[in-house]
């Protein structure tokens, strides 16, 4: 199994971390900054995934539907044969409900969900199509779990302005990262 590397932020930096394959950033929800349309193309060369903060949220439905929309916006395709997913951020939260709740709109609206959360939480949620799970071992690695498609392994390193945290993402969840904003 193939391993890629990839970095997620807050406030992006102007330039990828060395060495990344992939880019996840923030799209909306209980998140203190949605990256602009800017920010996004900064990563175009780069295989992207946005980020749905979902814990502490009413209304999984509707947050379903906003992220739906709001990857349509950006003119992420929809329903091709290797669906673009959104990672469903739940922390620590577990409420299999409102997973599948969100789950299934974004589903219905031709995208995947990927799940990250913290290790010692993440796995009582469903995984829907895979989980990135929060393990800060510093050891890039995928724990052997079942459906765990992903680590991110350092959290908050300091880069270009900002601070970053690194995972480790598999050939099949990398498969579902697209190729930039393009409206």
């Amino acid at each position: 199994m193939s391993l890629h590397l990839m970095f997620d932020a807050a406030y992006p930096p102007q330039q990828p971390y060395p060495g990344c394959q992939a880019v996840a950033g923030y799209l909306g929800g209980n998140t203190p900054h949605v990256w602009t349309l800017d920010e996004w193309r900064r990563f175009g060369n780069l295989r992207q995934f946005p980020i749905w903060v979902g814990y502490a949220e009413a209304d999984p439905v509707g947050h379903g539907q906003q992220c739906a929309a709001a990857m349509h916006a950006l003119g992420w395709r929809q329903y091709d044969p290797d669906r673009r997913a959104v990672i469903l951020d739940e922390e620590t939260q577990v409420d299999a409900a409102w997973v599948d709740a969100f789950a299934t709109q974004i589903w219905d609206a031709g995208y995947q969900t990927f799940m990250y959360g913290s290790l010692a939480a993440i796995l009582h949620d469903p995984p829907k199509e895979g989980y990135l799970v929060a393990d800060w071992t510093g050891v890039p690695a995928i724990p052997p779990y079942a459906n765990v498609v992903g680590c991110q392994f350092k959290a908050n390193l300091p880069w270009d302005g900002t601070q970053v945290d690194l995972s480790v993402i598999t050939d099949t969840m990398l498969a579902h990262g697209g190729a930039g904003a393009r409206k």
